[in-house]
């Protein structure tokens, strides 16, 4: 998830108008932002809707479950919020490693990833209606620092050790400890016992470090292919080919779990569950997990359940990913000026993510305590509208367009925004001057 978008002259080392921003992109005339920052900004923003829809449209199993749905946000909204997380640690780091203050982007890097596990484990004492991912997201930053001054190569390669290795070790740990997840938002309570709370962030929590680094690490290799090809001139055509492989990954994963799942992952999953049907079997394997492979047999290493982390999944996570930021991307480039003013509100919504999640988890909090009432009341006949489905889903996006609007009108960032920032680029302004003095 990207928490902390940055003005352009910090996200791109110059600014507009100077030599150095020529050839960002065609400003948008609204707050002289380039549109290449208005296409990420839109990225977050679709991705807020897919977290928002994953949280309040009815799943499997209940009445007005929307399968299409399902498939769509479920996995998908969430890697998204990741990749766009690696994207913006380059964006915001990226002008601090170019003054050689190596220490400070790290410093800065961290206490954002610090600050968003503090915000992460307080939403977490609101009722367990979602899983909050800010705790796991937090340390995922800060085990990101390591890896700032690493080339796009070398972050690829890391990232793809991760998802063939951190399955496998994911599933066994799980399996050797009896558990299919621990942790939860990992709120106050839960953080009370440091062993587990880390266990649960590393490995057998619903967003693991070991995969979300994986995402994260996607993110910042993206992000400087696509800088490097901005200064040489070539970022519309990388643009198209990240598109085309977006949609290969995406294709090919679907396409080879269902291949194997069918050829011989069935039988070797009713091998493994022998008190299970077949469709008891394709049920279970079609379900979102929970931060880990369904089992540790080949059969649930080669699917591509979604919230898994296994490798087929991570693929298909990071080719949606991929489509998404790279067809923004394009849009905001395509553009006429009065079109990215119409389009401005959802923009800065977008900007806005970590504001936009907080009142949403909010949001979802209070609705959770009012079923909570409602059933202790005995007056429980049928999921309400406010609680679970479209209208409920259409009133929490109107609410993040609301706030996009007033964020555009005042000209201001997320408040939650500008004050990790202003946390983060204290930090870092310590640590750079720590450096001088010696």
């Amino acid at each position: 998830m990207s928490l902390h978008p940055v003005p352009e002259d910090r996200a791109h080392g110059a600014r507009p108008g100077s030599a150095g921003a020529g050839r960002d992109a065609v400003t948008t005339g609204v707050g002289s932002r380039p549109t290449r920052l208005v296409g990420i900004d839109l990225a977050r923003f679709l991705a807020v809707l897919g977290m928002m829809a994953a949280h309040l449209m009815p799943p499997s199993g209940y009445p007005g479950h929307v399968p299409w749905v399902s498939r769509v946000v479920d996995g998908n909204a969430s890697t998204l919020f990741a990749v766009l997380g690696g994207v913006s640690v380059v964006l915001a780091s990226r002008s601090t490693l170019a003054r050689g203050e190596v220490a400070a982007a790290r410093w800065t890097t961290a206490t954002r990833g610090v600050l968003v596990v503090l915000l992460g484990a307080t939403l977490a004492l609101g009722p367990a209606n979602v899983v909050v991912v800010l705790v796991y997201f937090g340390v995922t930053l800060v085990c990101a620092v390591p890896f700032l001054r690493v080339r796009p190569g070398w972050l690829l390669a890391w990232a793809g050790l991760l998802a063939v290795v951190g399955p496998v070790v994911n599933a066994s740990v799980r399996a050797a400890l009896d558990v299919e997840g621990e942790g939860g938002s990992l709120g106050w309570g839960e953080l009370v016992d440091p062993l587990v709370a880390l266990r649960a962030v590393v490995l057998t929590g619903t967003y693991p470090v070991v995969t979300w680094l994986v995402y994260v690490l996607v993110g910042m290799a993206l992000a400087k292919v696509l800088l490097a090809a901005r200064e040489a001139g070539t970022d519309r055509r990388l643009l198209v080919r990240l598109l085309a492989w977006g949609v290969v990954l995406v294709a090919g994963s679907l396409t080879l779990s269902t291949l194997v799942y069918e050829v011989a992952g069935r039988a070797a999953a009713l091998a493994a569950y022998p008190s299970f049907t077949g469709p008891q079997v394709d049920l279970f394997v079609g379900e979102s997990g929970w931060g880990a492979p369904l089992d540790t047999g080949w059969w649930a290493l080669a699917l591509q359940t979604p919230h898994t982390g296994a490798p087929l999944d991570v693929l298909r996570g990071v080719g949606v990913a991929l489509v998404v930021v790279s067809a923004m991307l394009l849009l905001a480039a395509a553009l006429p000026g009065w079109a990215l003013r119409l389009v401005e509100p959802l923009r800065a919504a977008g900007a806005a993510p970590l504001t936009v999640y907080t009142l949403h988890v909010l949001g979802v909090g209070v609705t959770g305590r009012m079923i909570e009432a409602v059933v202790r009341a005995g007056g429980f006949t049928e999921v309400p509208w406010w609680y679970l489905g479209p209208w409920i889903f259409a009133v929490h996006a109107a609410g993040a367009v609301l706030v996009g609007v007033v964020l555009a009108t005042l000209g201001r960032r997320g408040p939650l925004e500008t004050a990790v920032s202003a946390a983060a680029r204290r930090t870092g302004t310590w640590a750079a001057g720590l450096g001088r003095s010696r």
